[in-house]
């Protein structure tokens, strides 16, 4: 039986706070892999202008270190948009819609990526499998239940990943891809890092 799952896009986003309904996701990153854990190609977005007249928080630009200046000058965030869309449907594989992949993606970076589609004419199911995503965090969580906090940091120090400049979306998403191949190693009980595996799951295959 063909998985229905050919590719996965690990990503991640900058945004002007935390909510997606009055803050604006300024960077997107993606770093796809297919079934057999091999790169694709990169999507990096740069920098995007706010969108909708939407809030920028102090708190989230000194987390991301982007400054206001870069926002002002930043990309046409619908001409993302309309690339994002065109860059998923290559994704694609016959009918399989590629499955969407991140570090606490679900409750944060979803909803944001949701919204930014929405208010640019698209529809992100449209484009990406609705029924499954892969949150590092949460896989995380289930191998892992001793770790002081379950940040992408922390789990990629757990995993052997390298984490270089973090809270940049391309950063963050490389070393997250690199992190979703060790654990999907794990689940399929071929992992070849050198840290004991304490989470396998034999039944669950990509």
């Amino acid at each position: 039986m063909i998985s229905p799952i050919q590719n996965i896009v690990v990503f991640d986003t900058e945004t002007t706070g935390l909510k997606p309904d009055t803050n604006a996701m300024i960077e997107i990153a993606c770093c796809p892999i297919d079934k057999d854990l091999k790169d694709l190609e990169e999507l990096e977005s740069g920098i995007m202008s706010v969108y909708d007249n939407r809030e920028v928080t102090e708190g989230a630009l000194k987390a991301n270190g982007i400054t206001r200046d870069q926002i002002d000058k930043g990309v046409d965030p619908k001409s993302v948009a309309d690339k994002l869309v065109s860059y998923l449907k290559k994704m694609k594989v016959g009918r399989s819609k590629p499955v969407l992949a991140g570090h606490n993606i679900v409750k944060f970076d979803v909803p944001f990526l949701e919204d930014f589609l929405r208010v640019h004419g698209h529809d992100l199911y449209k484009y990406v499998n609705k029924d499954h995503f892969f949150d590092t965090m949460w896989r995380a969580r289930e191998c892992w239940g001793e770790l002081q906090n379950f940040k992408l940091g922390t789990c990629c120090e757990e995993a052997g990943v390298e984490l270089i400049d973090a809270h940049r979306a391309i950063n963050d998403t490389r070393a997250n891809k690199d992190l979703v191949k060790y654990l999907l190693r794990n689940l399929r009980n071929d992992s070849t890092g050198s840290k004991e595996e304490t989470y396998k799951r034999p039944i669950f295959q990509f």
